[in-house]
């Protein structure tokens, strides 16, 4: 991959990133701030997209159009929902897909797939980069990430979600990051740290530990791109 595109939804989310990249210069299109320059000698564009959607799926084409970008890691944070998943362990995507939209709708769009799958490339990449990071006490996963356009912070649309999915993390990007990568043939991944557990306390859980979160899951993008 000759530039990575590399998206956060909060700006907490690049913090780490930016502190690092040796920038050439930025650009702005569509509201979108988008940093260019090398990090760890990888050429590189990242930016954040806002929460959402449909912010994220429109960041993601433009860093493919306009950019050209030939790879796409999103970084972040987000609510666990495997049993064996704890706060501020990190999931790598195996797959992506809508939680908000039926299954029904995915099939008539893909036919005979539900889900779209991370790069293996980029995946072994990111397990090599977590076991070489200085996160600390926590594991990594990995597994399936679904999104959505709402904030789960309710046991029992968690509990509904896992039936329906059986998802390591809930988030509110990474499928249409996904989605948008594929439909244009780019590999991806998503990589997240968790910040809660998707339930009544997540709020709370989640300003406890937003920045240490958001950091481990930017270390392991650091990592990557001394691997790739």
């Amino acid at each position: 991959m000759k530039r990575i595109g590399i998206i956060g939804a909060m700006d907490i989310e690049i913090e780490l990133l930016l502190g690092r990249i040796e920038l050439q210069r930025k650009e702005k299109i569509a509201g979108f701030v988008f940093h260019l320059g090398k990090l760890c000698g990888k050429d590189v564009i990242i930016t954040s997209c806002g929460v959402g959607k449909v912010n994220a799926a429109s960041c993601t084409q433009i860093l493919i159009s306009k950019l050209g970008v030939d790879g796409i890691i999103n970084t972040g944070i987000a609510g666990g929902l495997h049993e064996d998943v704890e706060v501020c362990d990190v999931v790598i995507s195996r797959d992506v897909t809508h939680h908000d939209v039926r299954k029904k709708q995915m099939k008539n769009w893909f036919p005979h797939q539900e889900y779209f799958e991370g790069d293996r490339k980029l995946i072994e990449a990111a397990e090599k980069a977590f076991e070489n990071s200085d996160v600390i006490n926590s594991s990594c996963h990995l597994g399936r990430i679904v999104s959505g356009e709402c904030f789960v912070d309710d046991t029992q649309l968690k509990e509904q979600i896992i039936e329906g999915y059986s998802p390591h993390c809930v988030e509110m990007e990474g499928s249409a990051i996904g989605h948008v990568a594929h439909i244009n043939d780019v590999p991806f991944v998503v990589i997240r740290s968790i910040s809660d557990k998707a339930d009544e306390e997540a709020s709370v859980s989640t300003k406890e530990f937003e920045k240490i979160t958001a950091q481990n899951s930017a270390a392991v993008v650091m990592n990557m791109m001394k691997i790739l």
